[in-house]
Order: structure tokens, then sequence, then C-alpha cells
């Protein structure tokens, strides 16, 4: 496997000052330093041994993008493409895959030697990398990925919709973790996309669902998607049977098992900065509260996402509120930043 210090050297990005795009140059997102971001000419990527091209699609941006954007993502080096969901077509073959097949891009590169990774756990690998952090990513027209993470989708797909595959993927496995049952109350702390896809999945398992989110316009889409929104923990009277804390915030960590009923269980989906939390262990311990993690997805999760974009099972494209053609994603960031959009997607080839 290759290191992420060799993949930049195959695909060294040129400065700025070397002009536009040329036939070996593609304009890219690129996060610069500090929190500068900028459109402009990097080297097209070429396939290492076990490696392959694709042509990307739809592009979308997501919190972990704005946490690199702002300088805060502790491997993410200046120079980075962003991206790491997006969705294409080869621009080579693949096995038995022709140039042009609609693939979904799992960015996840795991080492297949810890103990993790050996038990099949590939989600948890010690040494986990992906593309758009520790590798070129895909707000860009081309793409290398590993070709272990190409997943073939269906010719008839509608790509907008499979451009949220990897969210999709990540609520679907916190549900899967949450072990839900038919007629359970599921609290979703958190309306960014990732919450509302965990909102709409548990309620399409036969759970009743409420949401708490302070920002009002992404109460509004939770409204919009059919997802009740409360006040307090008051609000839901002995609490949730599980609580999805889709926030990653401090300040939900502290307050997080008021939301839930004795015996209930906590889903830790957001992704928080290092360090303690201030959750009371003395209630986990009175109450027995479970707590459970969930990182990102496995190959289950993934296909099960696909079905439910592809069947249009889960109605994907609900959740994207704009479309940027990539020379206007620095404006897309900027949106986000603002807390004015949902979710974004970035069309390179537009």
């Amino acid at each position: 496997m290759l290191s992420s210090t060799e993949l930049f050297q195959i695909t060294k990005q040129p400065s700025a000052e070397q002009g536009g795009p040329t036939m070996t140059q593609q304009n890219a997102l690129v996060w610069e330093g500090g929190d500068v971001v900028a459109v402009r000419p990097v080297a097209v990527p070429q396939s290492p041994t076990g490696w392959v091209g694709v042509d990307v699609a739809y592009a979308g941006i997501c919190g972990s993008d704005l946490h690199i954007a702002a300088g805060e993502h502790p491997r993410a080096q200046p120079g980075t493409v962003l991206g790491h969901e997006f969705v294409g077509h080869l621009a080579e073959p693949h096995g038995d895959l022709p140039i042009g097949q609609p693939v979904f891009v799992n960015p996840t590169v795991s080492c297949g030697r810890c103990a993790a990774c050996l038990a099949g756990r590939t989600n948890v690998c010690r040494s986990l990398t992906l593309v758009g952090i520790d590798y070129p990513g895909g707000v860009a027209p081309r793409a290398v990925v590993p070709g272990g993470g190409i997943y073939p989708l269906p010719s008839d797909i509608d790509l907008v919709a499979a451009a949220l595959i990897e969210p999709v993927a990540v609520a679907v496995r916190a549900v899967r973790r949450s072990e839900l049952a038919l007629g359970d109350r599921a609290h979703v702390v958190g309306g960014g996309p990732v919450g509302c896809l965990v909102g709409l999945l548990s309620s399409a398992a036969g759970a009743t669902v409420t949401m708490s989110e302070p920002s009002a316009p992404r109460r509004q889409y939770a409204t919009e998607l059919g997802i009740k929104i409360v006040e307090s923990p008051d609000d839901l009277g002995h609490g949730a049977d599980i609580v999805f804390d889709a926030s990653g915030h401090t300040s939900v960590a502290a307050e997080l098992l008021r939301w839930l009923r004795a015996a209930g269980t906590a889903i830790i989906v957001g992704a928080y900065q290092p360090g303690l939390h201030g959750v009371d262990l003395l209630s986990v311990m009175f109450d027995e509260i479970t707590i459970i993690g969930t990182r990102i997805y496995q190959h289950r999760d993934i296909e099960d996402a696909i079905n439910l974009v592809h069947t249009r099972k889960l109605d994907a494209r609900r959740l994207i509120s704009k479309i940027f053609p990539l020379e206007e994603s620095v404006a897309a960031i900027d949106s986000l930043r603002r807390g004015e959009e949902m979710k974004v997607l970035i069309e390179p080839g537009r």
C-alpha cells in the first residue's frame, strides 16, 4: 500500500504561478492552509498500481471538509484537494469493469494488517486514512482511488442522489449499531445532513423520531423532511429509547443523558475533538445507560446505502439544497460556513 507521501509525490500539485490548466493539469478545490481554499490548477493524477482513475460526476462537501478548510483537521496538509464523498465513471478499465462504468468510491484506505482489519472491521483500522484528507480528493474532474474501494453502480441510478451514498452509509451504520426496534422512540441531536439521514432511516425502520437543532434553517429543513423538532428533553416525557448524537459538540455531550430514558442507548455519530466532554458517568451507571460509538461504515453498510438510493426507498435528493460548478466551489464552502445550505454538491465537469 502506498503512503500518503508517496501518492502526493505521484500527483504532485503545481503552484498557482504555473498558470491555468493544461493537458496534464486540471482545476481542483484546494485547501491552501489556514482558512483559505481556492480553485486552482493541480496535476492530473496518475494511477499507481492498485489504484484506478475516476472521472468525477458529483462530489459532496461535508463537515469534515469544513474542518479541513478551517485548518482544524490534524492530518490534512496544505495543498490537499478536498472531497471524499463522490461518484463518477471509471476513467480506465478496472477488473471486469469497463471505462465509463458508473461507480461509487469508498474513500477509506485501511492497512489490512492490524487486528481490526484482520477481524474484518476495517472501519476502525488503527491506521485508517481517507481520499480527500490523506490523499488528493474528488472535488476535481479526475481522482485516483484504491481499486478495492470501487463499487459499480446500476446504469440507471440517479448520480445526483448517488453522490450522497457515503453519508447514507454513515447513517445506515449508526441505525444498525443502535439495534433500533419497531415502535422505539428515537431522538436525534443535530440536524445536519447525517442527522437528518439518521432520522429518516430511523423513521423508515418504525421508530417515532424527534430532533433537536438550534439552527433555524436546519430546523426548517428537518421539518420539511417530516422530522418533528422538539425544544428540550422535557418534551419527551420519560425520554427516548435511543438518542443519536450527530452533533459532535461538547455542549451536547454534557446534556446527552437528559434525552434518554433509564436503560436507554446513546449512539455517538458525530466526531468530537479529542478529550473529555463532560458525560455524567454516575448517571450512566445508575440508569444502566448503554453508550455505543459508530465510525463511518463497513462493506454491508455501503451496499445497503447503494440499494436505498437506487430503489429510492430513501429520497436522498431531498437533502441537496444546491449544486455548484467547480469554479464556484469556494462560494459553496462559504455558503456552508454561513449555515445557508443543507447539503451541497460540486459538479467538476460543469
